[in-house]
């Protein structure tokens, strides 16, 4: 019973957290800064981080946006691709999927460094311009709570070149203990650093296809 209640609570909390982050990010992409839009122009990325509490949890993340030198439909196949998400997650060792509910996919993955490290699965939901992830309770997981999203858009460049604005969101409730006493910011820029991750894989991707 104190599992379930925990699990019910979690999903609460996730919810609230869900609903705030969400509907900001719907907000700001349609309404990126000057500023902001030069960063984008300059292939930097805009980071907006967040730190959210409830009760005993403590989400640490954030939102981000970058434009990569892609296809809309490359961007997907990306997130489709079971080994190519381990090379842009942070510090993932291992990623595969593992079941399938519905259109649904279970995703496995492993990581950490060489002194620690957490398995969980996530249920990634794709539509046709977003792939949703959240933590799947039902799997063993070693970390509390996770959820976010990629979202892709056509975008034209301020020198009239078409691209793709990517949106990553992410929130990770790891749990009490060393990483969150210690390590909380170094593991909020590690999940943070996605976007630079996915725009190098794309690259190479298109290298390796002009070879």
């Amino acid at each position: 019973m104190g599992t379930l209640r925990s699990r019910m609570r979690g999903l609460v909390v996730a919810l609230v957290v869900l609903t705030g982050v969400f509907a900001g990010a719907n907000a700001r992409a349609d309404e990126l800064t000057a500023a902001e839009r030069v960063l984008l122009a300059r292939h930097e990325t805009v980071t907006r981080e967040q730190t959210i509490e409830r009760g005993d949890q403590r989400y640490i993340g954030g939102v981000t946006y970058t434009l990569v030198d892609a296809s809309p439909a490359e961007v997907a196949a990306l997130v489709d691709d079971a080994d190519a998400l381990r090379k842009v997650l942070p510090r993932t060792k291992r990623a595969r999927f593992v079941g399938q509910s519905g259109s649904d996919r279970f995703l496995e993955l492993t990581q950490g460094t060489s002194v620690m490290e957490a398995s969980f699965t996530v249920r990634l939901r794709r539509d046709a311009n977003e792939a949703r992830f959240w933590l799947e309770p039902s799997y063993p997981h070693g970390i509390d709570d996770a959820w976010g999203f990629f979202r892709w858009q056509p975008w034209t460049t301020s020198a009239g070149e078409p691209a793709v604005l990517l949106t990553y969101a992410v929130l990770v409730d790891v749990g009490p203990g060393i990483v969150r006493e210690l390590f909380e910011e170094r593991f909020r820029a590690a999940l943070l650093s996605v976007p630079q991750h996915v725009r190098r894989q794309l690259a190479d991707r298109a290298l390796a296809i002009q070879h």
